[in-house]
């Protein structure tokens, strides 16, 4: 009889610890607590829990700081059919979370293991206190982003663009790298590294959705590629990513937002790339109509264009250091493989079409440097906090990684053209040793740029 009465309490106990505890809170979410504030949540029951110890619980401890005494529920009307208790939650760091109550046997304390029951969950999220560099930041990011565009609409050579597109392999290898495997790419990487958290899942992959950036040129030109092949493509991709990053982001992104219990923000993103094809046609209309207006914008736009994107991270980095917090080995691997993989498809695409050896630079160059900076704005103002600043570790982490093999290859280049360069010389002042008639002055020159 007694083995029979043991079997029955521990049967009784792998019940009772399978039933949820039957409580609501009061608010049902804590929303966008800033961080070093505090609030008070009503927890309401039908009962009192006298034979158990309650205690709160967060799934993340470095976000939310909790009352660490044990949660009394007191009755609240006078035939005691309803009960109230209370417990604070501390914002401690920037973040989300899931705070959940759970009811431990008397003699234990809130580390139990396992605990008899447990409550559903009150979400929360900590945001940060708004400082002066913020608003700076806010007010300067598009206005910064509008210079950028003006400034390509004024400086787009059409005519290079019209005699690339003469030969469109090379525009149409550099879109479907862009725009298929890119955001692909992204998208799996974002769902692989960082299956829990939705928000870097968003920055990656709002990275891989953007179109080439502005240094995609220079580093064509560092790499001996094909600098009209290069400007054609970063201008496909610029027009082009007013229709494409609506249409990954309500497709594939709709995944992520679901995930994260987010709406999917379809009127911001509309109205973002509404804003920012405005002054990329006030740039057009004024190369066509105001030349010389164009061409004097262009003179002291251009040189600070690559510069503009550099301050834009450099100052969303500095405004979000306390992010670093975030940059693990995850981010790190994320930034590396979304642009390096980016090389290495569109290189590999290109030469299986047998594309020319600095078409085949420009193609890859162009299809592994996005443009961060407008990935940046896009996650600035089309979430809302902390998703919006937890994602921009994303980017920052691509714009760090982006430039080390293309700045490793211009140095391999640059010590082969050297080399080159003294065995050429040698040769030349032997040549000239030797010779003993000047040389034909009706032969032509066969040597020709490309451009």
């Amino acid at each position: 009889m007694k083995s029979v009465a043991i079997f029955a309490l521990l049967a009784l106990a792998f019940v009772r610890s399978e039933t949820t505890m039957k409580v609501t809170f009061d608010p049902s979410s804590v929303k966008q607590l800033r961080e070093l504030s505090s609030t008070i949540v009503t927890v309401w029951a039908n009962e009192s829990f006298n034979d158990v110890s309650v205690y709160a619980k967060a799934t993340a401890p470095d976000v939310v700081e909790l009352s660490t005494d044990e949660i009394l529920f007191l009755p609240s009307n006078e035939n005691n059919s309803r009960f109230k208790a209370n417990f604070s939650i501390y914002g401690t760091f920037l973040g989300t979370c899931n705070v959940f109550l759970v009811a431990v046997p008397k003699e234990a304390n809130a580390s139990a293991e396992a605990p008899i029951e447990k409550s559903l969950i009150l979400p929360v999220s900590v945001i940060r206190t708004k400082r002066l560099v913020d608003k700076i930041f806010i007010i300067t990011v598009p206005i910064l982003v509008s210079l950028i565009y003006i400034n390509f609409g004024c400086a787009l050579n059409w005519t290079v663009v019209k005699n690339t597109l003469k030969r469109p392999i090379g525009p149409a290898i550099g879109f479907v790298s862009q725009f298929l495997f890119m955001p692909l790419i992204s998208f799996g990487i974002g769902r692989l590294l960082f299956p829990d958290q939705p928000a870097l899942q968003l920055g990656l992959f709002f990275t891989g959705c953007s179109p080439g950036g502005g240094a995609s040129n220079i580093w064509t030109v560092a790499l001996n590629g094909n600098l009209d092949l290069s400007i054609t493509m970063t201008a496909i991709s610029t027009f082009a990513s007013f229709a494409m990053i609506p249409f990954w982001v309500f497709t594939l992104g709709h995944i992520i937002f679901e995930d994260a219990n987010l709406g999917v923000p379809y009127n911001k993103i509309a109205t973002i790339a509404a804003g920012l094809l405005v002054p990329l046609i006030i740039g057009t209309l004024i190369q066509f109509h105001l030349p010389r207006v164009s061409k004097f914008l262009v003179k002291i736009l251009k040189p600070f264009a690559v510069l503009l994107i550099i301050f834009i991270i450099v100052f969303a980095t500095i405004t979000n250091l306390h992010l670093f917090r975030f940059m693990n080995w995850k981010v790190f691997v994320g930034g590396i493989c979304v642009p390096w993989l980016g090389y290495v498809f569109g290189a590999l695409v290109a030469r299986i079409l047998r594309q020319s050896g600095c078409d085949i630079i420009a193609i890859s160059v162009e299809t592994g440097v996005q443009n961060t900076g407008i990935s940046i704005y896009l996650l600035k103002f089309a979430l809302e906090a902390p998703e919006s600043d937890i994602a921009q570790v994303c980017p920052v982490a691509v714009a760090l990684m982006t430039p080390i093999p293309l700045a490793i290859l211009s140095c391999i280049f640059r010590m082969r053209d050297c080399k080159r360069g003294n065995h050429l010389k040698g040769a030349e002042k032997l040549s000239s040793q030797d010779a003993e008639t000047p040389p034909d002055t009706n032969s032509r020159n066969t040597d020709q740029s490309v451009y």
